[in-house]
């Protein structure tokens, strides 16, 4: 059905560009006059009392929306709600998932909707577009084999298209974890598609109470690790880097005993399950340096901190591709600390810049880690 997405060359970058003029686009409620505002959406969903009726609610708004808006605008709409607070908010990432399920339907196809992308949400949009895609595709191995195209196309992109795909094939498979991640490894192992598509697969099995109302397959409240410690161990990277997802829901987003349960993983996974935690801490504050600074001192040793660090300022970077925040991020946190910072930060920019980019990003760390960044530069 589609070879490559093609439409994914250069939309993040235009993504960013429309994303940080924002400030220059009429609200919600100019955009729409026919249509009620977010102030008046939030209003009504926020009302229902239970979060399916919620998330059915902004799924009903957001069809009408995009039919008479396109897909952009709903996005703004997205990130409007959030700021309004409440369930918008602690659910963006997946109603961002629903967003992009809808653009699919009202496009025609991947490469119609993917122009519409903006990256709000951590670029749930990408994800729940691919997940619809499965779901329609006539050859469902040549879909995932294909849709993603190539990373040296554009590495961001791909990277947010091949994670987005794991939760599709998820949907495709009826939830069935196992099954799943042996769907992943149709992939081309080039640039770790595979891990980057069971990291997609496992955050589904976190995410799909959210937005189905059924819950998980693959959950034991009394053990949080679950599943990561019974899946064959070429999957057991990815399922830890989002352990912690898993532990902070289950125990009420309580991340001094979240670390306590990293503590407990298997010993050549324990440190992924510390970067996990790092993730959620910069996520949940909204990648605020003084409170994720603060959460990640819960780490019980300094091995569990220093990982905190590293998966929290990768957070940072993969809000919107961008370095700015999480050289501040590094050069805010206790000294003792900056090196696996910085460190996390060296492996993002690998990926996503290269030559006289990758040295001006290099030129804004400060000593001695600007060197260690210099040495590193990829052409």
């Amino acid at each position: 059905m589609i070879k490559k997405i093609i439409a994914f060359v250069g939309i993040a970058a235009l993504g960013f560009l429309l994303w940080n003029s924002r400030s220059t686009e009429p609200g919600s409620t100019a955009l729409a006059p026919n249509v009620a505002s977010a102030a008046v959406i939030h209003s009504d969903c926020e009302a229902k009392p239970q979060p399916k009726e919620k998330t059915g609610c902004y799924k009903a708004a957001f069809e009408v929306y995009m039919k008479q808006n396109g897909g952009k605008k709903t996005l703004i709409l997205l990130d409007d709600l959030q700021n309004l607070g409440g369930y918008a908010k602690s659910n963006c990432h997946p109603l961002s998932h629903i967003v992009g399920n809808i653009a699919l339907h009202v496009y025609g196809s991947v490469p119609k909707a993917s122009p519409e992308y903006l990256p709000v949400c951590h670029s749930g949009y990408y994800h729940g577009l691919l997940e619809e895609y499965l779901a329609t595709a006539p050859s469902y191995e040549e879909g995932v084999a294909k849709v993603c195209g190539s990373p040296k196309e554009n590495y961001f992109n791909w990277f947010q298209c091949t994670h987005g795909l794991g939760h599709g094939i998820m949907q495709f498979r009826d939830d069935e974890v196992p099954q799943s991640v042996k769907d992943c490894d149709i992939l081309d192992p080039e640039y770790a598609a595979r891990e980057i598509c069971y990291t997609g697969a496992f955050m589904e099995n976190i995410t799909t109470e959210e937005k189905t109302g059924h819950k998980s397959k693959y959950t034991k409240p009394e053990n949080p690790l679950y599943p990561c410690d019974i899946v064959e161990r070429q999957y057991k990277s990815s399922c830890y880097f989002l352990s912690s997802s898993m532990i902070l829901k289950l125990n009420g987003w309580n991340f001094e005993q979240g670390f306590k349960w990293c503590d407990k993983a298997e010993a050549d996974f324990r440190h992924l399950c510390y970067q996990s935690m790092g993730r959620d801490v910069a996520g949940s504050t909204l990648r605020n340096d003084q409170e994720s600074k603060r959460l990640c001192l819960y780490g019980g040793s300094e091995d569990a901190r220093n990982n905190c660090y590293f998966g929290a300022v990768r957070d940072y970077i993969n809000e919107k591709g961008e370095f700015d925040s999480a050289i501040r991020f590094c050069k805010f946190i206790d000294a003792d600390y900056q090196q696996y910072c910085y460190n996390g930060i060296f492996v993002d920019l690998a990926l996503l810049q290269k030559g006289e980019t990758f040295l001006a990003t290099c030129a804004k760390i400060p000593e001695p880690f600007r060197a260690d960044c210099r040495s590193r530069v990829v052409y």
